[in-house]
């Protein structure tokens, strides 16, 4: 039977949650980025198709979403980033814009659909079959930003050319 399904030969991706960022923030939601790194621990290549996921937050469900992973991995442990993206309203949260913590706790857990490449597993994909692969990660996100500290003008560069004329030069 296993030989029939395809998948059951094949070993699912590795999936690790790298880190966590920030990129984008106003005064009711943060959107944010879970970079993943996945692994291909087989000797020939697997094509991830799709991550279904959600996020807590200090325990609360905050987001769930669906990605499309758009990669191949190549066999032999081939490592590839991917970013999740999700976003954070705060008043899922439990927050506003003026009680977002300095830090939280989040959790991401969901699916990640993928295929063995080759006309066989693609057939099994059209009849149904969908092999798949839980993953699950946690930590504390630092919410709030700092930024560098202002320090003293650069130095003009010296070899920098201007096309502007050399007003000390004489004439």
């Amino acid at each position: 039977m296993c030989f029939l399904l395809g998948g059951c030969l094949t070993r699912p991706p590795v999936i690790a949650v790298d880190s966590v960022e920030i990129v984008e923030r106003n005064e009711t939601a943060m959107a944010l980025h879970y970079n993943l790194v996945l692994t291909n621990p087989n000797d020939k290549p697997i094509e991830p198709l799709e991550f279904t996921y959600s996020v807590s937050v200090a325990g609360r469900g905050v987001y769930s979403g669906r990605h499309a992973a758009e990669m191949t991995l190549d066999a032999g442990g081939q490592k590839r980033p991917l970013a999740l993206p999700a976003v954070i309203p705060y008043d899922l949260a439990g927050w506003t814009n003026q009680t977002v913590p300095d830090s939280a706790r989040w959790s991401l857990s969901g699916t990640l659909v993928y295929v063995d490449e080759g006309v066989f597993a693609e057939t099994l994909l059209d009849l149904g079959y969908r092999p798949s692969t839980s993953f699950a990660a946690s930590g504390d996100l630092t919410t709030i930003t700092v930024l560098p500290e202002p320090g003293p003008p650069a130095p003009p560069d010296s070899s920098a050319q201007s096309s502007l004329p050399d007003e000390s030069a004489g004439s």
